[in-house]
């Protein structure tokens, strides 16, 4: 690319966390955790992380599980999510590294997904 047409173009970093509900227990959920970090338009990297998380259930939850329930307790409560977003974090701070001149460090809260990502 010409550097000048480098410089005029507008370069947004999108990135979008998703998390689902997999499976459950009476002592467990297992959920996917995704972010995916990209430009727009689209050049530089296009990366997708997905962690598998495990997770032990509180005792309240013994009675009346099910996956909509876990997933609303989810979303309304991500700070039990800081940790996997921690790692993830990291993980592409990682891997963008390889790359001395673009190294990507995205935030360890949770990103929206929005229409289109």
């Amino acid at each position: 690319m010409e550097n000048e047409e480098f410089n005029q173009q507008n370069i947004d970093l999108k990135i979008a966390d998703k998390f689902e509900v997999i499976d459950y227990d009476e002592d467990y959920v297992y959920l996917t955790f995704r972010r995916k970090v990209f430009f727009y338009p689209e050049m530089f990297y296009k990366i997708l992380v997905e962690l598998n998380v495990m997770y032990e259930l509180n005792e309240d939850f013994e009675d009346d599980l099910n996956m909509d329930k876990l997933e609303k307790e989810i979303d309304e409560n991500r700070d039990i999510l800081a940790p996997v977003l921690e790692k993830v974090s990291l993980l592409i701070g990682n891997i963008t590294n390889a790359d001395d001149d673009l190294t990507i460090i995205t935030p360890p809260f949770f990103q929206e997904e929005r229409q289109g990502l």
